[in-house]
């Protein structure tokens, strides 16, 4: 039978006086002296009794044995107590018991504890530390007897001396006998197997998975208690079923080939299987287990742990569609999507990443990304790079991708830092996506400014020109000024002649020489020596792009020469009539896209409506004008057409262009009824409104709103203008202002071509007064009475004129003058009627 130690009380309190007695107390302090003992390690006592120590040595070979007197002290030693206590004879006979024990045994006094009970009971055995000389603690086991005189005679009354007996509780007391076994390295072994055990229990039952023991034979010899909440089963019948009652049936078969491996190969095996509950309820889970052997190596059977895996299959199966979605975006991503490792090498990609850059994928693998950048944008690519890995920052870049084949395509890169769920960094990712259009665009939009920018700085100009010349020189000179253009060079056409025979004679250049000019006419404008259409058939810009590399040799030698990339050929004309043509030269191959061409388109239209402008201007400050005498009976012309239809008189007065198309006329008709003016004028198809505004004697005035091509139209195309037109009956004697710059025989040969029963009577050249603004002043102030003056001058600096609000009304400024608002209302406005008068049509009005 193995002795298994007690725990000892070790944290009472001892209330013994003498807690801190020293090991070596002095035999003296017994009174008795011992320094005769024998030694063989008899003992005698005080009653002259001896006992042989050898004797209980010899009895308990495997035991310290000492003798204690009746006092608890040490009376006998020999080399075995020596030896396990460390204690020499001489230091320790007459030394107190409880020397033996440590401090908080003394403290709880249980060193007197035992000898008492062993005094009263005659024996006690106690497991429990004890101290050796060094203070190193022994785990021991000690039995302690009671050692007693013989009989008493109760005749003589005197004690007959007999052999001691031991353990006994009756006799006088003479000592006690120690034995002492040391079981520490046993004790140690027990501890930690108890720790062990305790350990394994405590995990055993903490243990938030299945925990399961088979025997070989395949016997449930161990669970803990989540087996019973997941399975369903009680106790009594887990204890009677096999392992793979718990498995789903299309399992068993792998789990018992798992039970087999574990059993006969393997030490430890895991596999996965359905676990099957009590009510058919499955779970998937995973049990790992392991062999069970003993010292031998005799197989026992098999233990493991069964883990609910639900959330991991439940998450690994989110993973793998997350992982089949991201795949599928990955490589539906019309972008690039990359990957980098810290080391920076290239790890994923999609397959529009080796289509791009023509790399295969045994290539790719390992590639740096400063390999697929053009040279001259690597430099900020790396500190992008930098930035997103020690900053963490999401960075985006534009840099030019270098293909393998050389080709560089402009490529805007978004990037992020790849990192885990502790922060780690990996590496990082982003998308590449393929901005060549937008930089076109971009592009375009910059030459799109400059060219506006150029415009803006010609429209300028040519507001403060006073001759075509001016004009033409003005544009040449803007764009050949301009960084994105090379040239430019403007002439004249000669519109009197058949489209197919237009010439452009140049007229200014800039930027560009004589021999330049004469190729470029050869090259773009002459619509002979190529087959492009000709600007002058189309009135549309003609574009030649890429030059450089043009196909024609001509067009590709100067362009080369004379660097430049782009040509742009810009009509300038006005409703329908071309003045001259434009040629501009831009550096760039890719100039005068769409949008660019239309500005060119509607800068061409302004120019010639500038130049139109001009010569109509003109028309009013020259000293010297051509007039042109026509007679008519064209009934295209509205004027003659109601005169004939009504055998009318008609003058027109005056004409108002409201657009290109639409005018007012001002008219008066004499020599018939008004209303028969009305009733005709309003079912003319050319006519769109009809008002009469007043009737004087014989004659009435009429507003027209005349629509449709007209004469009137026509001529201002040329820069020429009705002076007067009088009709009667159906025939019109029209009298036609023209400037001296104006080609004559251009404006009559348009008129003639669009009215055929027109024709010219005569032509004169006209001196015209231009009268000096001080002498307008004068006259005017000598055709206004003081009354009319005063009323002007009133209602003019009283606000009488502002709009929309007026900051004065007629009633308030006739107060301030001291008449009546009727009167005030008629000087102003006869004074108002001498003023246009005198401007519109320098005539004499009388002082009313």
């Amino acid at each position: 039978m193995t002795d298994y130690p007690s725990k000892c009380d070790d944290s009472a309190t001892d209330s013994s006086p003498e807690s801190d007695e020293s090991t070596s107390e002095s035999l003296s302090e017994t009174g008795d002296s011992l320094d005769d003992a024998d030694p063989t390690g008899d003992a005698e006592f005080p009653n002259g009794i001896n006992l042989d120590v050898r004797q209980l040595t010899d009895f308990v070979s495997d035991h310290a044995v000492w003798l204690l007197d009746a006092d608890g002290r040490v009376a006998t030693w020999n080399e075995r107590a020596a030896a396990l206590t460390g204690h020499e004879e001489s230091e320790i006979v007459g030394t107190q018991y409880r020397v033996f024990f440590p401090p908080e045994s003394r403290e709880t006094g249980r060193p007197e504890q035992l000898l008492e009970r062993a005094r009263t009971e005659g024996r006690v055995e106690d497991d429990g530390w004890r101290l050796r000389s060094d203070g190193d603690r022994l785990w021991v086991r000690e039995v302690i007897a009671s050692i007693r005189g013989g009989e008493t005679d109760t005749a003589s009354d005197r004690e007959v001396p007999s052999a001691g007996r031991v353990g006994e509780a009756s006799g006088e007391l003479l000592g006690y006998a120690i034995l002492v076994h040391d079981r520490t390295a046993a004790y140690e072994r027990e501890r930690e197997l108890r720790e062990e055990q305790a350990f394994t229990e405590s995990v055993f039952e903490a243990q938030p998975d299945i925990v399961y023991a088979f025997d070989a034979d395949g016997n449930y010899i161990e669970w803990n208690d989540r087996v019973p909440e997941v399975t369903g089963y009680t106790d009594a019948e887990l204890a009677e079923m096999g392992p793979l009652e718990f498995v789903a049936p299309e399992h068993r078969e792998r789990i018992a080939a798992a039970i087999t491996r574990v059993l006969e190969e393997d030490t430890h095996v895991t596999a996965e299987a359905d676990l099957l509950t009590e009510d058919g309820t499955r779970i998937p889970y995973e049990f790992n287990s392991a062999r069970i052997t003993d010292e031998t190596g005799t197989v026992l059977g098999f233990t493991g742990i069964g883990r609910d895996v639900s959330d991991r299959k439940a998450r690994e199966r989110e993973l793998r569609e997350e992982k089949a979605l991201t795949e599928s975006v990955f490589e539906a991503q019309p972008d690039l999507l990359y990957a980098y490792d810290t080391d920076r090498d290239l790890i994923h990609w999609n397959d529009q990443f080796e289509q791009l850059t023509g790399y295969d994928t045994d290539k790719l693998e390992g590639m740096n990304p400063l390999e697929f950048i053009a040279p001259p944008d690597r430099e900020h690519i790396e500190r992008a790079i930098e930035r997103i890995m020690e900053d963490g920052e999401r960075v985006t870049a534009e840099g030019r991708v270098l293909t393998k084949d050389g080709t560089t395509v402009p490529y805007e890169f978004n990037s992020a830092r790849i990192t885990d769920e502790t922060g780690t960094v990996l590496g990082f990712t982003g998308v590449g996506r393929d901005i060549t259009d937008r930089k076109i665009r971009e592009r375009e939009l910059e030459r799109l400014e400059r060219l506006n920018a150029t415009i803006r700085t010609i429209d300028e100009t040519m507001v403060a020109a006073e001759t075509r010349d001016e004009i033409e020189s003005a544009i040449v000179e803007a764009f050949a000024a301009a960084d994105a253009y090379r040239f430019a060079i403007i002439g004249r056409v000669d519109a009197g002649v058949a489209l197919d025979r237009l010439r452009w004679e140049p007229q200014a250049w800039a930027g560009i020489d004589a021999d330049g000019v004469e190729n470029v006419r050869s090259s773009f404008v002459e619509p002979a020596n190529y087959p492009d259409e000709s600007p002058f058939e189309t009135g549309a810009v003609q574009c030649y792009r890429h030059l450089r590399e043009s196909d024609v040799d001509e067009r590709r030698a100067d362009a080369r020469d004379r660097d430049y990339g782009s040509v742009a050929v810009v009509p300038i004309d006005a409703s329908g009539r071309a003045y001259d043509l434009l040629v501009v030269a831009a550096r760039e191959s890719a100039a005068f896209a769409d949008r660019e061409r239309e500005v060119l388109q509607e800068f061409g239209g302004t120019i010639g409506h500038a130049i139109n402008a001009m010569a109509v201007r003109r028309l009013l400050y020259l000293d010297t004008v051509v007039e042109l005498e026509f007679e008519s009976t064209d009934r295209q012309d509205v004027c003659i057409d109601l005169s004939a239809r009504t055998g009318c008189r008609l003058s027109l007065e005056h004409v108002l262009p409201l657009t290109d198309e639409r005018y007012v006329y001002y008219v008066t008709v004499g020599d018939t009824d008004p209303e028969r003016i009305r009733s005709v004028a309003g079912d003319h198809g050319s006519i769109s409104e009809v008002r009469r505004i007043d009737t004087s004697r014989d004659d009435s005035h009429w507003e027209f709103v005349v629509q449709g091509p007209t004469v009137t139209g026509l001529l201002a195309d040329y820069g020429a203008r009705i002076r007067s037109e009088v009709v009667d009956d159906g025939v019109a004697s029209c009298v036609v202002q023209v400037s001296p710059d104006v080609e004559v025989r251009d404006v009559v040969e348009a008129v003639t071509s669009a009215y055929p029963e027109m024709r010219l009577v005569s032509k004169r050249t006209d001196e015209q007064s231009i009268e000096p603004r001080s002498d307008f002043r004068q006259r005017l102030e000598d055709e206004l009475t003081t009354k009319q003056r005063t009323a002007l001058e009133a209602a003019y600096y009283g606000g009488y004129f502002e709009w929309p609000t007026r900051n004065s009304d007629a009633s308030e400024i006739a107060d301030r003058l001291g008449i009546a608002r009727q009167t005030f209302h008629q000087h102003l406005r006869v004074a108002q009627e001498k003023l246009l008068t005198a401007y519109l049509e320098d005539g004499e009005t009388g002082d009313d």
